[in-house]
């Protein structure tokens, strides 16, 4: 993605790409509905589901693999012009060109950055409220709804997710340097969630089942920060360390989320409400905070530097001719695969 779209672009691209992805149980679940109605003898209903969904995504997999391209450069569908100005036109970054050869300094670098750790803790808070999504059929019809009932109301899970990650797809076109107060705003709801999964008495289903639709708005702190992760991290082998790291942490939040629902806690599972409402709303919404702040004074620190002329704008590379003779050129920074902090010119995005 960041060899195709400026920083503010794939903010908003992959907000708009979770829309869609989140809001999968909405098609799942009817065709989850529709499939309940097959007889196939032996053959179950949830089998059918697997076949279905199983060879779209093939099908679909396969047309991205012919058609996608891995840059801009083997973009078959641009002229050799267009393909240079989609180059050109994703400069504002400040990323360098990609030098995807393995850089030990760079790794060094990345696992003693604070920020990549506090990213990593984000995903891994944030991901440890994931296990609702995978307990959602078993929590509604828990409250006492049918199989089709719990079937067709699991669907109201992907409209939240679609709505308010098309929401913060929007405000993120029409706004910049607003990624943190867009996942903070969508971590406001979750809170509600656990108050209400907390409070409500078990004869309220109405009210119980809102607390667990209200869990969906996490959605949006989720695309929006992985992407930002990747954003306020610079040159190739940095920034895939930074995106290691970071799914490092979504992995194990993921595997402890399920553990979170204990059958001892049945019905009510307070516990876990209360384990999420601290660690997987309230944390994140910290960590978000303290990036900002940290991101925000590392921005204004190299305007002051920027403004007494002490940031360099061009870079030095020694190449050897056919003679071997060395030669020294000198190029713009952005031409060479610096890290952000070897490159002062690069500025963070909030």
């Amino acid at each position: 993605m960041s060899m195709f779209f400026t920083y503010q672009e794939q903010a908003i691209m992959m907000s708009v790409m979770w829309s869609i992805g989140n809001s999968s149980p909405i098609t799942s679940g009817f065709l989850s509905y529709g499939v309940l109605w097959i007889k196939t003898g032996s053959f179950h209903p949830w089998k059918w589901l697997m076949v279905i969904t199983g060879v779209l995504t093939i099908i679909f997999g396969v047309f991205v693999y012919l058609l996608f391209p891995d840059s801009p450069l083997h973009a078959t569908f641009l002229t050799y012009e267009e393909r240079a100005q989609a180059v050109l036109r994703i400069k504002e970054n400040n990323s360098g060109i990609e030098n995807k050869h393995f850089k030990k300094h760079q790794f060094i670098e990345a696992v003693k950055d604070p920020k990549t750790w506090l990213f990593a803790l984000h995903a891994l808070s944030q991901e440890m409220g994931n296990g609702i999504n995978n307990q959602t059929s078993l929590i509604i019809s828990s409250f006492g709804f049918t199989v089709f009932q719990t079937t067709l109301l699991s669907t109201v899970s992907g409209v939240i997710a679609f709505f308010t990650l098309s929401a913060a797809a929007i405000t993120l076109y029409k706004t910049r340097n607003a990624r943190a107060w867009i996942s903070l705003v969508a971590y406001i709801p979750a809170v509600v969630s656990s108050i209400l999964l907390l409070a409500l008495p078990w004869s309220n289903r109405w009210g119980l089942i809102v607390g667990v639709w209200l869990r969906y708005t996490t959605g949006v702190p989720y695309a929006v920060v992985m992407i930002w992760a990747a954003n306020a991290s610079a040159g190739h082998t940095k920034k895939t360390t930074v995106i290691a790291l970071y799914h490092v942490g979504y992995g194990l939040g993921n595997i402890i989320s399920p553990q979170l629902f204990e059958p001892r806690w049945k019905p009510r599972y307070k516990p876990t409400w209360i384990i999420l409402l601290v660690f997987s709303a309230i944390l994140p919404s910290i960590v978000i905070g303290v990036l900002r702040v940290y991101l925000s004074r590392e921005n204004k620190r190299r305007d002051k530097l920027e403004a007494e002329n002490d940031v360099a704008s061009n870079g030095f590379v020694e190449t050897t001719t056919t003679d071997g003779i060395k030669v020294v050129h000198e190029v713009d920074t952005n031409q060479l695969d610096l890290t952000d902090r070897e490159n002062l010119k690069f500025r963070y995005v909030l």
